[in-house]
């Protein structure tokens, strides 16, 4: 979305201290990030209020986005530091402008850590991915709002690098959400929550993922997305830990679910007619500079709301290719078109429980609308 408009306030609760902002100028939509164990006493006071106008909200979802690499290579001439230096800060998302500047509410999976600390990398890890704290301009410039943390790569550098990416999402005013918090995302008095966790669940993370679902239930959230981070890498169809992770948010509240972390794209279904993508493939890719598969897609739910009530929810699928270079990884990503977007489509086909619909040059993927008048409950 344009970075102005209406009041927007972002509450940051989290196991790793409290970081609050003020409000800033006004702003189309308003953010609020905490714990499900301290709710802003602003969503708790209006929860129960009564709308009588009928809004709509247009949400975007890309997948694994990082802004930074390794330490040993990411500031060379073709490494992410490299490239963001000789083209500056706004590059990495411009190619995706057309979508990210066009909504309401743009999210993407941050994988790594944003920190100018690169002591102390954690024990017994391959990768280690670390951009420089200022990368986190990437995400306003880039019209993105609102970022998961739940991944295999937010503790890269323990909690110094964690609490240093936190820091650094707080100044650009982007909102978060993982493990630890939710977020809500409010527009003219419509409410949607956000959470995020891996595929492998365990029986304390189940509990609070139904908790935190059941808070967000409690403000007045009248849509919740949930997303994975999980999967096996480079492979074509979800896991077993992919479906059950899916299979247990939706249980719990969600009304949509989506994917990232096998670095490819995998398809779509409906679970009790909940749309769960289980994997959006790479978005702006920083840990390698040559990506097995460059191609990925953008997710655009837009929903619309009658009377404090969600009525319809429109997906619509665009295939991108995570480059702009077709030899190497040139870390902008770029909608796709022709034979490439149909290749997209066609991996995403091949490993989904429902038939998609075709993409559409200038139009993305449109798929059949989901109406909730009378079905709510689940």
């Amino acid at each position: 979305m344009k970075r102005w408009g209406v009041a927007m306030l972002v509450c940051l609760l989290c196991w790793a201290g409290c970081f609050a902002k003020p409000a800033w100028a006004e702003q189309a939509v308003a953010f609020y990030t905490f714990s499900a164990e301290e709710v802003p006493p602003a969503l708790l006071t209006t929860a129960m209020q009564v709308h009588t106008q009928n809004v709509s909200m247009l949400l975007t979802f890309g997948g694994d986005c990082t802004l930074g690499g390794e330490p040993s290579g990411v500031n060379g001439a073709k490494g992410f530091g490299g490239v963001v230096r000789k083209h500056g800060l706004s590059y990495p998302f411009s190619g995706l402008e057309s979508l990210f500047a066009t909504d309401d509410v743009t999210v993407v999976n941050l994988e790594g850590v944003l920190s100018d600390n690169r002591k102390d990398p954690a024990p017994g890890k391959t990768f280690h991915f670390i951009g420089e704290t200022r990368y986190a301009a990437i995400l306003s410039l880039g019209s993105v709002e609102c970022v998961n943390l739940a991944n295999n790569h937010v503790m890269d550098f323990g909690r110094r690098g964690y609490k240093d990416t936190l820091r650094a999402l707080n100044a650009e005013q982007v909102a978060y959400f993982g493990e630890e918090m939710v977020t809500v995302a409010e527009k003219n008095g419509m409410r949607v929550g956000f959470t995020g966790s891996t595929a492998n669940l365990s029986e304390r993370r189940r509990e609070a993922l139904a908790r935190q679902m059941e808070v967000l239930r409690s403000v007045g959230c009248q849509w919740i997305v949930h997303t994975i981070h999980g999967g096996v890498e480079y492979d074509a169809q979800p896991s077993a830990r992919q479906r059950a992770a899916a299979a247990f948010a939706v249980e719990n509240g969600a009304d949509l679910v989506v994917g990232h972390h096998p670095h490819v794209v995998q398809g779509m279904e409906l679970l009790q007619g909940v749309p769960v993508l289980y994997s959006l493939g790479n978005c702006c890719f920083g840990g390698n500079l040559r990506p097995r598969d460059m191609d990925a897609c953008i997710l655009r739910a837009e929903l619309s709301f009658k009377e404090g009530e969600l009525q319809s929810m429109g997906l619509t699928l665009w295939p991108i290719r995570i480059s702009g270079d077709k030899g190497s990884n040139n870390y902008q990503p770029v909608l796709a078109a022709g034979k490439d977007a149909r290749r997209v489509m066609d991996k995403l086909q091949k490993s989904s429980g429902v038939e998609l619909k075709p993409y559409v040059e200038g139009q993305g993927a449109l798929q059949p609308m989901i109406r909730y008048e009378g079905r709510r409950e689940r």
